[in-house]
């Protein structure tokens, strides 16, 4: 039987483009502060993070790579730029994609090839932020979740390429290139799991830590249009799916950078400061939840872990509906 002393806690990144840059902050945070991670979970720019650091636990050299990349010309020059409207404008990531199709240019580009962004450009940028190595040989445990679009799985990438599973996890549909793998067609994950939480606890989390960098539900469409009906949708399923799967988090630390336009990755500073000041101000609460759960959880398996073991499949890591 487990003892009381060897409780894990799995930290959770949450999707959200370049606000996830909080991410960062976050983790260097807790390092700081002497919390001892044991297995990360992420979603779209969520797994790109945390393989990133899952890879080599060096905090300071990942974010040195970030802003090394974020500031540089061939960066800069690429189509994820072309995405960034004024920060006046706060819809989501779903109304940015919905704008750009009502004016024609993600449609034009997308019948065209199958990715606004091309997949040689999104290489090069995954490139220089995540190690090529595999997820077997990361310093700690690592999942990347991506959707499946033939099967409707919501799939936790455990094995392989890391580079080739965060890309799944974050390829945005319409923007970024699917990836196929295992004989699936992999998108971001983000469209059904925005915040990780039920994977972290089927790796082995016995505790969950959860940082939540998505936009709040904004009403900005006047629904006279197909299009805005189908977007604002979306948006309303996504906000309560997520509300969902928050409340299973024993934590949830939520940077400050919800007025970050998601394809603002100029905004990096910003993010990453933010992601250390709300990841400081949780820690009372983290240690708190450490003490008593060491205790706890010899009684009775959380909610979220019993959960997971019920609806998530131990091998192939996927939802299931049984």
């Amino acid at each position: 039987m487990r003892t009381p002393w060897s409780l894990k806690l799995g930290l959770v990144l949450g999707g959200g483009a370049a606000r996830g840059l909080a991410h960062v902050g976050v983790i260097r945070a807790l390092q700081r502060a002497g919390i001892h991670i044991h297995l990360v979970a992420g979603t779209s720019v969520g797994s790109i993070i945390g393989g990133a650091w899952a890879a080599t636990m060096d905090i300071d050299g990942l974010e040195r790579n970030l802003r090394a990349i974020l500031t540089s010309e061939e960066f800069r020059s690429n189509r994820l730029s072309f995405l960034k409207e004024s920060r006046q404008q706060r819809g989501g990531l779903l109304y940015s994609v919905g704008s750009l199709i009502r004016r024609g240019i993600a449609y034009s580009v997308s019948t065209m090839r199958q990715s606004f962004v091309s997949a040689e450009e999104f290489a090069g940028i995954l490139g220089g932020m995540v190690p090529d190595v595999r997820i077997e040989d990361c310093m700690i445990p690592f999942g990347a979740v991506a959707l499946d679009l033939e099967s409707g799985d919501v799939v936790v990438l455990r094995h392989g390429s890391l580079r080739k599973a965060v890309a799944a996890s974050s390829a945005i549909p319409g923007l970024l290139p699917p990836i196929r793998k295992d004989g699936r067609i992999l998108i971001d994950g983000g469209w059904a799991d925005k915040v990780p939480v039920l994977p972290a606890f089927r790796m082995g989390a016995d505790v969950v830590v959860a940082v939540d960098i998505s936009a709040d539900l904004d009403d900005t469409q006047d629904y006279r249009k197909g299009t805005d009906i189908l977007v604002r949708a979306n948006a309303i399923k996504d906000s309560v799916l997520t509300g969902f799967t928050r409340g299973l988090a024993d934590v949830i630390i939520e940077p400050e950078v919800k007025d970050i336009h998601w394809a603002d990755f100029d905004s990096h500073d910003i993010c990453i400061e933010a992601g250390d000041a709300a990841a400081t101000q949780a820690l009372p609460a983290i240690r708190e939840l450490l003490r008593q759960a060491r205790w706890r959880s010899m009684i009775r398996p959380r909610l979220g872990k019993r959960l997971a073991e019920r609806y998530l499949d131990s091998d192939s890591m996927h939802l299931t509906l049984d």
